[in-house]
């Protein structure tokens, strides 16, 4: 054991200011990946709706969108909650390129629950233009 810990010095590994790793204290990886794709789809959306008018019914749908599996832990409720998003706005992806782009886009975020080091989609938004 040993008796010159000195708490300031030792766990002073924390230099950086990151507020993100914050905000994720407490947080599964299943529900910050989740967040993640709830706030890249929101933001898109926001982003381009006045672009695309199409991404309003977009916004409708997500906002509209619901899940209902209690007594259901992280590890398969988030799963579960992104399945449901895509496939609650799979038929919109045949009203414009766009949904269907942010829809692919989004999928390879989704693939990352079954495999946490697969490379989801790098951009900030779902939709380039």
């Amino acid at each position: 054991m040993r008796d010159d810990f000195d708490y300031d010095d030792d766990l002073a590994y924390n230099d950086y200011d990151d507020e993100e790793e914050d905000d994720d204290f407490g947080m599964t990886f299943e529900e910050d990946l989740y967040l993640m794709i709830r706030e890249k789809l929101r933001d898109t959306i926001q982003e381009y709706k006045s672009q695309y008018p199409t991404l309003k019914k977009l916004e409708s749908s997500v906002n509209s969108f619901k899940v209902n599996a209690k007594n259901t832990d992280d590890s398969k409720f988030y799963p579960l909650a992104a399945k449901l998003l895509s496939e609650h706005i799979k038929p919109l992806t045949e009203e414009s390129e766009e949904i269907q782009e942010i829809y692919d886009n989004m999928q390879a975020d989704i693939a990352r629950f079954k495999n946490q080091r697969a490379h989801g989609y790098e951009g900030e938004l779902y939709l380039t233009a």
